[in-house]
């Protein structure tokens, strides 16, 4: 088994605008070694793991675990990178979960890489970067909308009902009583959301270490930090998905809306519609 990390030291570093040769073989092993480490992450994200292991997808490991075999010659390694090229596609082209479509995707750049190709291999390390950030997105945007009882459509009219009946006093301590349960109901549903979401995190971050080894610039691959707060009470109340994209300067999500801030202070905020 292998971690997200050794896929990382396996990949090549491109210094001078060539790439090192640090062996075809130790990173397709590794590539294949984090199957485990997929299926994990799958797993959090309440995905299908065994999609992965039917159908185009499972055949193009096969070919990638058959181009591993010491007396696999550079000549059929070659082919055998193609095929699994050729599944991968096909896999891809039948999937719409973006968690599988970022796995799928950085399946493609290794192979592409290999072949030869190292601007293919980061422009799909890009689409798996923002399969799995929208991911991301994805999950608090639809935890930002259970936190409260908003899919209950006869609330407003129940409270509406008890504000007219209810002294000032009374309603007072039923504001502080309702706010307590809103509070508690946001914890539950902000912490199962964040169990789903630092893993992903955590993946998200690997892919920009491999995109960053590819040569791309910093500057262009931004980081991705999910923070989260707490209130008086010490229940989660808001979780915030910050892309740090440039020095001083970030870009929060916090599941309806997005804040560009920069280190003077100022912040342009766009409200997001789903």
């Amino acid at each position: 088994m292998a971690t997200w990390n050794d896929l990382i030291q396996a990949t090549p570093r491109q210094v001078g605008g060539k790439f090192q040769d640090e062996g075809s073989v130790a990173l397709l092993e590794a590539l294949l070694g984090t199957e485990g480490e997929q299926l994990v992450l799958l797993g959090h994200l309440h995905r299908e793991p065994h999609l992965l292991r039917e159908g185009a997808f499972h055949q193009g490991r096969l070919h990638l675990e058959t181009a591993t075999r010491p007396e696999c010659t550079r000549e059929a390694q070659l082919e055998l990178l193609k095929s699994a090229s050729h599944c991968f596609t096909e896999a891809l082209g039948a999937e719409r979960d973006t968690a599988r479509v970022s796995l799928i995707s950085l399946h493609l750049g290794v192979c592409r890489l290999l072949l030869g190709s190292p601007k293919d291999a980061r422009e799909w390390a890009a689409m798996a970067n923002q399969a799995a950030v929208e991911t991301l997105k994805d999950i608090l945007t639809e935890a930002t909308g259970e936190q409260g009882f908003t899919r209950n459509r006869y609330l407003g009219g129940v409270l509406n009902f008890v504000i007219f009946f209810t002294s000032s006093a009374t309603l007072g301590a039923g504001y502080l009583v309702w706010d307590r349960v809103m509070s508690k109901r946001a914890d539950k549903v902000l912490r199962r959301a964040l169990a789903r979401m630092e893993p992903l995190a955590g993946y998200i971050d690997s892919i920009r270490e491999m995109r960053l080894r590819l040569g791309e610039a910093a500057s262009n691959v931004p980081r991705y930090v999910v923070t989260h707060a707490v209130d008086d009470s010490q229940c989660l109340s808001r979780i915030t998905i910050r892309a740090l994209v440039g020095e001083g300067e970030s870009v929060d999500f916090n599941g309806r809306e997005t804040r560009r801030v920069s280190r003077t202070g100022s912040e342009r905020i766009t409200t997001v519609i789903r």
